[in-house]
């Protein structure tokens, strides 16, 4: 029986930060992080029911994931980035031929790529991913949060565009948080404590 005083906590989801989009086959594809912490895409209906009885369709993408997003390339196919720390991985979904649909979709992604970040002194980990795609193609941003002496627990931001290849050049936009307070130090003795020191004058 529920206790209407201290009602029960509601169930954290086991499936979390779920973007969907239509690939590149025009279905519907949701990319979500799962309860093992991986990244898994999940086809609601695939029109071939020799994945299930329904058509549908549940893939690891097998991609550690604390944070993950998804966006289109110049061509319109699926990237999906997934971070774990420091680490950056992504897959590229490619266009399916007529042999590759009958060999069960197990050729719709790139392997696993890793993205390299350039040097940022002090990163501790990535906090956010976001892609924005336009004409011009994808462009991918970073949220990593850093810890230096100068700025103390800080982040910065770090943006790509995207090319045929993957990520291009990385710009580091300046640390986004306040400098660190300079610690107070006592003043030094003046010239005239220096030399006639503390003796008095009768």
């Amino acid at each position: 029986m529920s206790n209407p005083i201290h009602p029960a906590e509601p169930a954290a989801s086991l499936w979390t930060q779920t973007t969907v989009l239509r690939n590149a086959q025009n279905q519907e594809e949701a990319i979500s992080i799962g309860p093992d912490r991986k990244v898994w895409s999940f086809i609601a209906d695939t029109g071939d029911s020799r994945f299930e009885a329904s058509g549908q369709r549940l893939e690891n993408l097998g991609l550690s994931a604390d944070f993950v997003t998804v966006g289109r390339n110049s061509v319109g196919a699926l990237v999906v980035i997934a971070a774990k720390g420091l680490t950056l991985q992504y897959r590229t979904e490619r266009p399916l031929t007529a042999l590759d649909m009958a060999d069960g979709l197990r050729h719709r992604w790139t392997p696993a790529k890793p993205i390299q970040l350039p040097r940022i002194e002090g990163a501790v980990g990535v906090r956010r991913l976001y892609t924005q795609s336009s004409f011009s193609g994808l462009r991918i941003a970073l949220i990593v949060d850093t810890e230096t002496p100068e700025h103390g627990a800080s982040y910065m931001m770090v943006c790509s565009q995207w090319g045929e290849t993957g990520p291009g050049p990385f710009i580091l936009l300046p640390p986004l948080g306040a400098h660190k307070p300079a610690p107070h130090k006592p003043a030094g003795p003046t010239l005239r404590n220096r030399i006639f020191g503390s003796t008095q004058i009768a």
